[in-house]
């Protein structure tokens, strides 16, 4: 989430940037927004946003920024002059003799440095499905007190509906299939084979839950755990970890998290995992 007095001051030094764009020109100000932008994506959230996601809104921020410079002559000539008045200029000269030190020999540090073998011992090996915590509290918008799911013992409250009620549980589904194509089927596709728009830039990718290892193994319980606390509610046995997967109790409500759910067994025709008895008998 958005730190409040972050978002405030990045805007702000924008609007600052912007004033001051003829004065210090197209380039500076443009590189000084861009050096903003990378700095309140980097460490304007708590938690802070994944790298993976960085990388890509940052990336994203560089090609809206080219995008605008190169829409106009005036603003692709404000924006090069200075680098042609370096290139070109003869009393610059000294100052680009700099430039072709420097930028090579930083790329060639660079890569020795990442050559260098490290002295950092090796990451613990990942789970990639860890071990969900015995219950969680989940927050509730309007209420009080969080609710309690017993991620061993507990069951999906609509799943009875299949054969109590079955046009319930079909409405139910219906509201899983809005709530998926709303916020989830950016990452984890519109087939939900982690295709999605934003797959090929996560690291770890997304759950494909087309992959018959993945749904038919686990209880609903277990995922609504994994949806509800996101990648910052992973345990340790689970790092390291780069998940883009948000906390969705902030934005979801509990009896919407279950319906995804409903949806996802629903549209794959897969069967969740019954829970199994005290002993494993």
């Amino acid at each position: 989430m958005f730190t409040f007095w972050a978002l405030i001051a990045y805007l702000a030094v924008l609007t600052i940037l912007f004033r001051m764009r003829g004065g210090i020109g197209m380039f500076w100000s443009t590189a000084a927004a861009l050096a903003v932008t990378l700095l309140y994506l980097a460490k304007g959230f708590d938690p802070p946003l994944p790298g993976s996601i960085v990388k890509l809104f940052g990336g994203m921020a560089v090609i809206a920024v080219l995008l605008y410079i190169t829409s106009s002559e005036s603003g692709r000539s404000a924006f090069f002059a200075p680098i042609r008045a370096v290139m070109v200029e003869r009393h610059r000269q000294p100052l680009l003799g700099v430039l072709l030190l420097v930028i090579p020999g930083l790329v060639a540090w660079q890569s020795y440095v990442a050559a260098l073998p490290s002295d950092v011992a090796p990451p613990l090996i990942r789970s990639v499905h860890p071990a969900p915590p015995g219950t969680i509290a989940v927050s509730t918008q309007g209420a009080n007190e969080p609710v309690t799911v017993d991620i061993i013992k507990d069951d999906n409250p609509f799943r009875a509906l299949q054969t109590t009620n079955p046009p319930e549980f079909a409405s139910r589904v219906a509201r899983g299939k809005v709530v998926y194509y709303q916020n989830c089927f950016y990452c984890h596709g519109d087939h939900l084979a982690a295709d999605g728009h934003y797959a090929n830039a996560m690291r770890p990718p997304p759950a494909d839950f087309q992959d018959a290892s993945v749904l038919p193994l686990f209880t609903e319980t277990f995922f609504f755990w994994r949806i509800a606390k996101g990648g910052p509610g992973l345990p340790a046995a689970a790092t390291p970890w780069d998940s883009v997967m948000p906390v969705w109790e902030s934005f979801l409500s509990p009896d919407d998290m279950w319906s995804v759910i409903l949806f996802l067994y629903d549209h794959t025709g897969f069967k969740p995992r019954g829970h199994e008895p005290a002993g494993g008998h």
